[in-house]
Protein backbone atom coordinates (compact mmCIF):
# COMPACT_ATOMS: atom_id res chain seq x y z
CA UNK A 1 0.00 0.00 0.00
CA UNK A 2 1.30 3.50 -0.79
CA UNK A 3 1.35 6.22 1.53
CA UNK A 4 1.25 9.01 -1.59
CA UNK A 5 -2.11 9.46 -2.99
CA UNK A 6 -2.16 9.69 -6.47
CA UNK A 7 -2.45 13.45 -6.56
CA UNK A 8 0.76 14.07 -3.71
CA UNK A 9 3.10 11.57 -6.16
CA UNK A 10 1.76 13.68 -9.58
CA UNK A 11 2.69 16.58 -7.72
CA UNK A 12 5.75 15.61 -6.36
CA UNK A 13 6.85 14.41 -10.18
CA UNK A 14 6.55 17.76 -10.90
CA UNK A 15 8.64 20.02 -8.57
CA UNK A 16 12.30 19.74 -7.97
CA UNK A 17 13.06 20.94 -4.94
CA UNK A 18 12.62 20.13 -1.42
CA UNK A 19 13.78 20.96 2.32
CA UNK A 20 15.54 18.34 4.09
CA UNK A 21 15.65 18.16 7.76
CA UNK A 22 18.16 16.62 9.80
CA UNK A 23 19.62 16.97 13.53
CA UNK A 24 22.65 15.28 15.20
CA UNK A 25 23.49 14.47 18.37
CA UNK A 26 23.24 18.23 20.23
CA UNK A 27 19.62 17.66 18.54
CA UNK A 28 19.20 21.11 16.87
CA UNK A 29 17.82 21.30 13.05
CA UNK A 30 19.72 21.67 9.78
CA UNK A 31 17.74 22.26 7.04
CA UNK A 32 18.92 22.32 3.25
CA UNK A 33 17.70 22.95 0.17
CA UNK A 34 18.24 19.64 -1.84
CA UNK A 35 16.83 17.90 -5.33
CA UNK A 36 15.00 15.05 -5.36
CA UNK A 37 13.24 12.36 -7.41
CA UNK A 38 10.43 10.40 -6.14
CA UNK A 39 10.74 6.28 -7.37
CA UNK A 40 7.21 5.59 -8.10
CA UNK A 41 8.04 1.82 -7.88
CA UNK A 42 9.70 1.70 -4.46
CA UNK A 43 7.62 4.71 -2.64
CA UNK A 44 10.62 6.23 -1.73
CA UNK A 45 12.55 9.63 -1.93
CA UNK A 46 16.04 9.57 -3.88
CA UNK A 47 17.88 13.42 -2.59
CA UNK A 48 20.86 14.27 -3.96
CA UNK A 49 23.61 17.15 -4.40
CA UNK A 50 26.83 18.51 -5.75
CA UNK A 51 29.25 17.27 -4.32
CA UNK A 52 32.45 19.45 -2.58
CA UNK A 53 35.90 17.62 -2.35
CA UNK A 54 37.25 17.02 1.03
CA UNK A 55 34.24 17.81 2.76
CA UNK A 56 31.25 15.22 4.01
CA UNK A 57 28.10 17.66 3.90
CA UNK A 58 26.27 17.74 7.34
CA UNK A 59 22.96 16.74 6.74
CA UNK A 60 25.25 13.03 5.88
CA UNK A 61 26.91 13.52 8.91
CA UNK A 62 23.61 13.86 10.97
CA UNK A 63 22.15 11.05 9.07
CA UNK A 64 25.26 8.60 10.29
CA UNK A 65 24.47 9.91 13.52
CA UNK A 66 20.53 9.74 13.13
CA UNK A 67 19.06 8.29 10.23
CA UNK A 68 15.53 10.09 10.95
CA UNK A 69 14.77 13.04 8.53
CA UNK A 70 11.61 14.95 7.18
CA UNK A 71 11.37 16.70 3.87
CA UNK A 72 9.04 19.33 2.53
CA UNK A 73 8.14 19.67 -1.01
CA UNK A 74 5.88 23.27 -0.89
CA UNK A 75 4.97 26.12 -3.38
CA UNK A 76 2.65 28.31 -3.92
CA UNK A 77 -0.20 28.03 -6.24
CA UNK A 78 -1.19 31.90 -6.76
CA UNK A 79 0.45 34.82 -5.89
CA UNK A 80 -0.28 37.47 -4.27
CA UNK A 81 -3.70 35.23 -3.10
CA UNK A 82 -1.54 33.39 -1.00
CA UNK A 83 -2.47 29.60 -1.71
CA UNK A 84 0.17 27.20 -0.38
CA UNK A 85 0.11 23.37 -1.48
CA UNK A 86 2.89 20.94 -0.73
CA UNK A 87 3.97 17.29 0.83
CA UNK A 88 5.72 16.48 4.55
CA UNK A 89 7.55 13.22 4.53
CA UNK A 90 9.19 11.88 7.30
CA UNK A 91 10.79 8.66 7.53
CA UNK A 92 14.12 6.65 7.89
CA UNK A 93 17.65 7.23 5.47
CA UNK A 94 19.80 5.08 4.24
CA UNK A 95 23.08 6.73 2.90
CA UNK A 96 24.50 5.31 -0.61
CA UNK A 97 28.10 5.64 -1.49
CA UNK A 98 27.87 5.44 -5.09
CA UNK A 99 24.91 5.78 -8.04
CA UNK A 100 24.38 9.40 -7.03
CA UNK A 101 24.95 11.04 -10.20
CA UNK A 102 22.21 9.19 -11.87
CA UNK A 103 20.28 12.17 -10.20
CA UNK A 104 21.06 15.04 -12.34
CA UNK A 105 24.01 16.79 -13.99
CA UNK A 106 26.74 17.57 -11.47
CA UNK A 107 25.32 15.28 -8.32
CA UNK A 108 27.77 13.60 -6.27
CA UNK A 109 28.33 9.85 -6.23
CA UNK A 110 26.92 10.03 -2.30
CA UNK A 111 22.89 10.27 -2.15
CA UNK A 112 20.38 9.18 0.15
CA UNK A 113 17.06 7.34 0.28
CA UNK A 114 14.47 8.22 2.24
CA UNK A 115 11.70 5.31 3.07
CA UNK A 116 8.88 7.05 4.06
CA UNK A 117 6.82 5.88 7.43
CA UNK A 118 4.60 9.40 7.76
CA UNK A 119 3.22 11.35 4.78
CA UNK A 120 0.69 14.23 5.18
CA UNK A 121 -0.02 17.33 2.25
CA UNK A 122 -2.29 20.50 2.11
CA UNK A 123 -3.66 22.06 -1.12
CA UNK A 124 -3.19 19.04 -2.99
CA UNK A 125 -5.94 16.57 -2.63
CA UNK A 126 -7.87 19.26 -0.78
CA UNK A 127 -8.22 22.48 0.95
CA UNK A 128 -4.59 24.53 1.11
CA UNK A 129 -5.40 25.53 5.02
CA UNK A 130 -6.55 22.03 6.16
CA UNK A 131 -4.04 19.37 5.90
CA UNK A 132 -4.88 15.82 5.18
CA UNK A 133 -4.98 13.03 7.88
CA UNK A 134 -1.25 11.80 8.13
CA UNK A 135 -0.91 8.31 6.92
CA UNK A 136 1.31 6.47 8.59
CA UNK A 137 3.44 2.47 8.27
CA UNK A 138 1.76 0.14 10.60
CA UNK A 139 5.25 -0.40 12.13
CA UNK A 140 5.76 3.33 12.47
CA UNK A 141 6.34 4.78 15.96
CA UNK A 142 6.02 8.23 14.40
Amino acid sequence: MSLFTDGEKEYLFRQRLGRLATSGRTGVPHVVPTGYHLDPERQVLKIGGHSFEGKERLYIRHLRINPNAAFVVDDLVTEPTWTPRGVTVKGKVRIHESGGEVLGPGFGARWIELVPNWVNSWGIDGDPYTPMAPRKRVDSDD
